[in-house]
């Protein structure tokens, strides 16, 4: 496709940030309520979730790559990646968005099987959708600047959708349910589908593919010869790795937040608002990455934020005691060190594209965000695998906690996060593609204009 001049229109960064938000009101959903809606609601023992959750996610993994193929080898009049948002969104996502919470009355062995496979398929749905949208950003621009602000509102919808999810899931569930919340949680995942299915529509009529290859060098693709060179791109292994990382981190912190508030900090009711805190320290932090980012650069600034998260966090275990207030602002101030850096990642995995195509000669946007995409979810669901196991081997029972489980609850909480963001800051230590992109996009624009010529 040709260049487009110029840079994008506020409306078409907004559009692109509506992904995020249209994800987050499904993934979003699952990432915060389901392994409490499985212990909770549905009744299956934590040990059993923690096993479905590495299962399902080990088995969508080889999804993704296969997503990822699907995407390098598509040529059509919507480009390459807009197709997958037009087709994947409809009925399919939608429906198993809301089967995944229904509770059918069957044998435990049936609930299980029940939960495998809803879970398992909407995962795949979820791929089929994200990862293109992903993929898309290198398509729409190289300018770096472009990158940051696409990425920034990137992390602000995925904030707002979160946000929306855990300040609206508790109240809808229990005024639709009345109660019943075998009735409240599947009408309400319902009501957050068709708002995802309506924005993701919006990202495929708005933002267009400007950097896409042509069909000629499409049908030159080779899949071993692109998964070679994936591995021999080192800024992409390192930013790769840094978003397992990030994954894990919110898998382990939103699987175990509502068991901390209620039974470490004893404090049920402020559930909905540490949920919405995090989140909306998320879109803070999305919003001020463009400003730190652009001083400090994307590695040194993320470094940066990152380092300031740990100390926090450490922080935090000293203050359970502390004022209710005072531990809730610096847990916000912790999130909003991590918001910064999740911009960053998404901005330094489109720099990786672009080094791909300089060194290698193709762009593979497909292949290189299937990993995002394997990160995503397979770091989300070994996070709250983590949890679930950890919930059982200390023996939890909701309706008798004991204290080994409330320390383990507690342990999960702070050891979790601080080790996984140490992990992603000795990843983008690694990283060196910050000082060189520039040139490579310079020599990539000269590549172009002497093959017009």
């Amino acid at each position: 496709m040709a260049q487009a001049a110029g840079k994008l229109s506020l409306s078409e960064k907004i559009s692109y940030g509506f992904g995020d938000l249209a994800s987050n009101f499904v993934w979003g959903m699952t990432t915060s309520y389901l392994l409490y809606f499985y212990t909770n609601v549905y009744g299956l023992a934590a040990t059993a979730i923690g096993t479905l959750f590495l299962i399902t996610r080990i088995l969508d993994a080889v999804i993704d790559p296969v997503i990822g193929v699907m995407i390098d080898k598509t040529s059509s009049r919507f480009g390459k990646a807009r197709p997958f948002i037009l087709f994947f969104v409809p009925i399919p996502f939608a429906i198993f968005s809301v089967l995944t919470f229904i509770t059918p009355d069957w044998s435990e062995g049936g609930k299980l099987i029940y939960a495998y496979l809803t879970y398992l398929i909407l995962g795949i749905l979820y791929s089929g959708v994200n990862l293109p949208y992903g993929a898309l950003m290198p398509m729409m621009t190289k300018d770096p600047e472009e990158k940051n602000q696409l990425s920034s509102f990137r992390i602000m919808g995925m904030a707002i959708g979160a946000i929306a999810v855990s300040a609206l899931t508790n109240p809808l569930v229990k005024w639709i349910g009345g109660g019943n919340d075998r009735l409240g949680f599947p009408v309400t995942m319902g009501i957050f589908t068709v708002v995802a299915v309506v924005m993701f529509y919006v990202v495929f009529l708005k933002c267009k593919e400007r950097f896409s290859e042509s069909a000629e060098k499409t049908k030159e693709f080779n899949t071993l010869t692109s998964a070679k060179h994936m591995f021999g791109n080192q800024p992409w292994v390192m930013i790769a790795l840094n978003s397992l990382f990030m994954f894990l981190r919110i898998g382990v912190v939103f699987g175990v937040l509502v068991y901390f508030v209620q039974y470490v900090l004893g404090q049920p009711e402020m559930i909905p608002l540490y949920l919405t805190l995090a989140n909306v320290a998320n879109f803070v932090g999305g919003a001020l990455a463009p400003f730190v980012l652009r001083r400090l650069g994307k590695r040194n600034g993320s470094i940066l934020a990152l380092t300031g998260a740990v100390l926090l966090y450490g922080l935090l275990f000293f203050l359970e005691s502390s004022p209710p207030f005072l531990y809730l602002v610096i847990f916000f101030i912790a999130n909003i060190g991590i918001g910064i850096n999740s911009p960053a990642n998404f901005s330094m995995l489109a720099d990786t594209v672009d080094y791909h195509e300089w060194k290698f000669g193709h762009r593979s946007e497909g292949m290189l965000y299937s990993a995002y995409s394997f990160a995503t979810k397979f770091g989300i669901a070994v996070g709250g695998s983590v949890v679930a196991y950890a919930l059982g081997f200390a023996g939890y029972d909701p309706d008798a906690v004991s204290p080994q489980a409330t320390d383990m609850i507690r342990v999960l909480f702070y050891l979790g996060p601080i080790l996984l963001t140490i992990l992603q800051i000795g990843c983008l230590v690694l990283y060196k593609l910050d000082k060189e992109h520039k040139q490579i996009v310079q020599d990539l624009d000269l590549r172009t204009s002497s093959v017009k010529a």
